[in-house]
């Protein structure tokens, strides 16, 4: 499965500690698996947040990734806390 980053993704993550860029980097490996089979726990909270197909996967307590996908292809749009999620939806 392709994994495309947006600009805005990659600044965010590039903010993030080491330990965080970690993390993050774990949950993303994992996203394409859950895709296949979303209501098998996998311990992301991954579920949709927008009518328009935008999804969120928890990396720990305090982060969330922002991302959509269609077909052989995941869009990353944003990583942030719960209120950085919340104002790029009130942007959509």
């Amino acid at each position: 499965m392709k994994i495309t980053l947006t600009e805005a993704f990659q600044r965010d993550a590039k903010t993030l500690a080491a330990p965080e860029q970690a993390a993050l980097l774990e949950v993303l490996l994992k996203i394409p698996a859950s895709l296949k089979d979303l209501h098998r726990h996998q311990g992301l909270g991954l579920r949709k947040i927008h009518a328009s197909g935008v999804f969120e996967a928890r990396v720990g307590l305090g982060l969330r990734i922002v991302f959509g996908y269609r077909e052989n292809e995941i869009f990353l749009h944003r990583v942030g806390t719960h209120e950085d999620v919340r104002r790029y939806l009130k942007s959509l």
